[in-house]
């Protein structure tokens, strides 16, 4: 399968992605070979200088233009993991 996005472009996490704490604009880095199944994964780096590796149905163009053809990963109404961490994280704040 041929990436949909090149190094420089700016992308964000298509709805649905798992990790809340990742919200933001990443730039691409890095072309990485597809994964087994042909899904393209990339490098990004977020503003934050966090860098993460991401298949290609996980993001989206900047301001929510998705150019793959395979639909973005649908997330769970209800995610133990995640709900840990926010009810964690309000723990921390009260």
């Amino acid at each position: 399968m041929i990436h949909q996005f090149a190094v420089g472009d700016q992308v964000s996490l298509a709805f649905g992605f798992y990790d809340q704490a990742a919200v933001g604009l990443y730039a691409v880095t890095r072309l990485l070979p597809s994964r087994t199944d042909g899904e393209p994964q990339y490098r990004v780096k977020g503003s934050d200088d966090r860098e993460r590796v991401i298949g290609e149905a996980q993001i989206e163009r900047a301001g929510g233009n998705r150019t793959s053809t395979k639909p973005a990963r649908q997330g769970s109404l209800h995610n133990p993991i995640t709900e840990t961490f926010n009810r964690l994280r309000l723990e921390e704040k009260g």
